[in-house]
């Protein structure tokens, strides 16, 4: 008897872990994206209040921020300080196509991501800021969909995993 006692306890926690980590992939996501918006305004802001050249720009963002926008801040500094003549969306673009083998971030956060590299393909200050402004919108508008996706789907996620525990125990003991 305390043999299915214990079957089912295993049953409900996997269930409900399951649905949990549904709803934590849904969590990550947002909070990456929310990091990406945040480096964004650091970068609008350096532009267009200190003039900083791109490469101070991210070396300094890449101390502010957390993993792994900060290795991958680094990574792009470090290949900037390398100059050998490709210019910085080959760079960034090559960057993110590395990070593409890690699992630390999504396939959405990469899209993002490399969309936001292609804003730094306008020559002057203003029109990149533009650009940034425009994708920071894009990406506000982004984050507002996923917070609502979550939001919607969150507690059906956790309710279906708790019923399909409860059914499983039903039907295999």
């Amino acid at each position: 008897m305390w043999q299915k006692f214990i079957a089912g306890a295993c049953v409900m926690t996997g269930a409900l872990g399951f649905g949990w980590s549904l709803c934590g992939e849904m969590n990550h996501d947002i909070s990456l994206l929310k990091q990406q918006k945040q480096i964004l305004l650091y970068i609008i802001g350096e532009i267009t209040y200190l003039h900083r050249p791109m490469e101070e720009i991210f070396d300094l963002i890449a101390q502010k921020t957390e993993p792994p926008y900060d290795l991958f801040l680094d990574e792009i500094t470090q290949k900037m300080k390398e100059r050998d003549g490709r210019s910085l969306i080959q760079l960034w673009n090559e960057t993110v196509y590395d990070r593409q083998d890690k699992a630390e971030l999504s396939q959405i956060t990469r899209m993002y991501l490399s969309k936001m590299g292609n804003c730094f393909e306008y020559e002057g200050e203003q029109l990149q800021v533009e650009a940034l402004g425009l994708f920071g919108t894009e990406l506000d508008s982004e984050i507002d969909r996923l917070t609502a996706k979550r939001n919607e789907n969150s507690r059906l996620i956790k309710a279906l995993s708790t019923l399909t525990g409860i059914l499983c125990i039903i039907l295999f003991l």
